[in-house]
């Protein structure tokens, strides 16, 4: 894309993320824009290429999509754009492409290809710019933004958006410091992080259960050609719960008498699944209509509410809310049957390297040996414990003056519809979607809910 001089000064968007929320917002952007008004389009991040971000980076064709392609298009008023695109591509059959679980990384290769088709549609009154550095800060001014950047000359941006994804995992499980143990793997998702654990076939534990865990042990046991065991351990041992065979529909409640308080919600809750689950034969149709209606709920709820629904409830939510295809399920069966993957309930209360392994030991007093153990936790809760100099500096941690606020549990930003809030409550011209949004609607991880939230983000962009 190269530059053109234009009459009118072109918009001016900094986007910090390349992955997939930052790239559904600047294709938003573009396709909403009107045709005489030009962008200035800057990604900040490492990443060699753009889209693909850590979800959709991975090549393992075993790695599917939770969501089925009805689900997925970019644009949520076109439902079946990429059924379509796959049955088009001859990936499956026209009838069969709605419910289908797609390999992740072909999601990430329809992506990038509405993206190209949306700037070749935008001519010359699009410039894209991707540097290539890690962004370490975000300072409004009285003219717009300022991103600093790594080891680079600070970006002006009229307005930005921060798009980085889920928050870094969390370890808080382990009884010791292992970022020095070689064969410990602190973030699956990093670039190459299981490339060593592939290449051999020793055994592997894996800390976490839920949907991390079944991707990582898929690629661990492969085509099951080796002796190598996988153990998964979480503290209840719970497995992600399966999609059905077939596309059920979804059941939306009527939720204005279900509360205001945990236990009236819960209530309420097993109420409609039992119903729905009496009338249908299965309750996926009743936690998939909840879904619709989950900021809705979230918002009544106290903090200590919340607190307490993430300490009692989450996990039990999660299971069914965020659950596996079919195939995937089939798969950790038939390595199940075979005694190369166990699932089991349990603490570590030591960890030890040793050559060529490390030794763990369990509350229950098993002491057990592993090549490998991978930390599938998912990400840490509260986002000013991170680490992340954006959000350090934005929040003020440390000794500055914090120009953001999160929620009381630190969940995420405060925004208003998306627009981040400064600690004075004025509206900053910063935007953030996604996990950096679950203190306000929760559920706000899954593509369904992102692909929402980037037209809306970008809406706001093009406002004024």
């Amino acid at each position: 894309m190269k530059d053109v001089a234009n009459a009118a000064a072109p918009l001016r968007i900094a986007i910090v993320g390349a992955g997939a929320a930052g790239t559904l917002v600047a294709l938003n952007v573009v396709r909403r824009s009107e045709p005489g008004t030009t962008l200035a389009l800057t990604f900040v991040d490492p990443a060699e290429d753009l889209v693909v971000g850590a979800a959709f980076s991975t090549t393992d064709p075993r790695h599917l999509l939770n969501v089925p392609a009805a689900g997925m298009s970019f644009d949520p008023e076109d439902r079946f754009d990429f059924a379509t695109w796959c049955s088009d591509q001859g990936m499956v059959d026209a009838d069969e492409a709605s419910y289908w679980f797609a390999p992740r990384r072909e999601w990430a290769r329809y992506l990038r290809q509405r993206w190209q088709e949306t700037l070749a549609a935008a001519c010359d009154r699009v410039t894209v710019t991707h540097v290539r550095r890690r962004a370490t800060g975000l300072v409004p001014d009285g003219t717009g933004i300022t991103v600093t950047v790594e080891g680079d000359e600070p970006l002006q941006a009229d307005r930005a958006v921060l798009a980085t994804g889920l928050p870094s995992v969390g370890d808080s499980w382990a009884p010791r410091d292992l970022a020095g143990e070689p064969r410990y793997v602190a973030d699956p998702w990093r670039p190459g992080a299981l490339e060593a654990l592939l290449a051999d076939d020793e055994d592997v534990l894996v800390v976490g259960t839920g949907l991390t865990m079944v991707d990582v042990a898929l690629s661990a046991l492969g085509e099951a050609g080796s002796g190598r065991r996988v153990v998964a351990l979480s503290r209840n041992g719970r497995l992600p719960q399966p999609h059905a065979p077939a596309y059920l529909g979804e059941v939306v409640p009527d939720v204005r008498a279900w509360g205001s308080t945990l236990p009236e919600v819960r209530a309420a809750v097993h109420a409609h699944v039992g119903a729905v689950e009496q009338l249908n034969g299965d309750w996926r149709p009743a936690i998939d209509g909840i879904r619709y209606r989950v900021a809705e709920l979230w918002k009544r709820l106290s903090e200590s509410d919340r607190e307490a629904f993430l300490r009692d409830v989450a996990g039990e939510w999660g299971v069914r809310r965020h659950r596996i295809p079919p195939a995937s399920q089939a798969a950790l069966e038939e390595h199940q049957a075979a005694g190369r993957l166990e699932v089991r309930a349990g603490k570590i209360t030591a960890v030890e390297g040793t050559e060529g392994g490390v030794e763990v030991a369990t509350a229950d007093g098993d002491q057990l040996r592993f090549g490998w153990v991978v930390n599938c936790t998912g990400p840490r809760s509260d986002v000013r414990t991170l680490g992340n100099p954006v959000l350090d500096g934005l929040l003020g941690v440390g000794d500055r003056t914090p120009v953001a606020v999160t929620d009381g549990l630190g969940l995420g930003l405060v925004t208003r519809d998306g627009q981040v809030l400064g600690a004075d409550g004025d509206p900053l011209p910063l935007w953030t979607l996604g996990a950096l949004r679950r203190g306000e609607l929760w559920e706000s991880t899954a593509i369904p809910e992102i692909r929402v939230q980037a037209g809306e983000v970008a809406a706001a962009l093009l406002a004024d």
